[in-house]
């Protein structure tokens, strides 16, 4: 499962975006959706799973989410189902495994993130201050591709464990 999750995820990061601004958005977050989805695979979570897998999402727009949903139908993640949960506003509890924080709520990832600092919640966003603020996987697109930044220390201190395979996709940070 991991080994097609890397095909997967190595396929969405080298074709993840050679759309033209023009071109379908909706295909662009389907790449990132598989992207994020994708990540998930190569981390462990601590004690024994508990049904389902829940993917929350911060972002002005829906479009993400509907693409989370789309993405995950039919698939799993650690063998269970995918569930995806969109919030609304910073202050609610979180209760999920992944925390996705899009770029135009950059302004609130600070309170969000801190809100979910001591739970073994994967975070994943897209600015540049992402994991200066506290988050652990920064998906960025890269002329066109999709690149990833880990802080695995980051993810060590909630819990998580990043794959090696996942880490060595990564791209330093400056």
């Amino acid at each position: 499962m991991r080994r097609r999750g890397l095909a997967v995820l190595l396929a969405g990061l080298a074709v993840a975006s050679d759309l033209r601004p023009a071109a379908a958005q909706f295909d662009e977050d389907l790449v990132k959706a598989a992207t994020i989805l994708n990540v998930a695979l190569f981390v462990d979570w601590p004690g024994s799973p508990a049904d389902p897998f829940v993917v929350a999402v911060f972002a002005e727009d829906g479009e993400l989410s509907r693409a989370l949903v789309s993405y995950s139908t039919g698939r799993k993640i650690h063998d269970r189902e995918i569930r995806v949960r969109r919030l609304a506003r910073a202050d609610e509890p979180c209760g999920c495994h992944l925390l996705f924080i899009a770029a135009q709520r950059d302004n609130r990832s600070g309170s969000v993130l801190k809100s979910v600092r001591d739970q073994a919640v994967l975070t994943i966003g897209e600015t540049t201050s992402f994991l200066r603020d506290g988050g652990m996987v920064r998906i960025f697109r890269d002329e066109d591709r999709l690149r990833l930044q880990i802080d695995a220390d980051r993810a060590g201190e909630a819990g998580l464990r990043i794959s090696s395979r996942l880490l060595s996709l990564a791209v330093r940070s400056q």
